[in-house]
């Protein structure tokens, strides 16, 4: 999964501090996934390119191994290209849910 984010990407989820850099975001989606989340579907709302960067916003829905629903909310992402690929480069999400 880390590998789908730029060098230098950022997690900015709730009730966290900034995640930065690869292998503390494998870690943090390793721990997801120990807790439970088996997948995560993604609704694209919009999609804005400018240049080499791209806004995305969208749904989320995450899952259990069971296909029970765990949460869902929105996000918003910031796509770099990096000359070869596209990669996620900002990560924010929130819940729907009322915490």
């Amino acid at each position: 999964m880390a590998g789908f984010y730029s060098d230098n990407a950022m997690l900015l989820p709730a009730g966290s501090d900034f995640i930065q850099g690869r292998q503390a975001i494998e870690a943090y989606w390793q721990e997801a996934v120990d807790m439970g989340i088996s997948r995560i579907k993604i609704d694209l709302m919009e999609l804005e390119q400018h240049g080499d960067s791209a806004t995305e916003v969208s749904r989320y829905t995450m899952f259990d191994a069971e296909e029970s629903i765990l949460d869902q909310g929105k996000g918003i992402m910031i796509w770099k290209y990096d000359g070869n690929a596209w990669k996620m480069h900002r990560d924010i999400w929130t819940s729907n849910s009322a915490y």
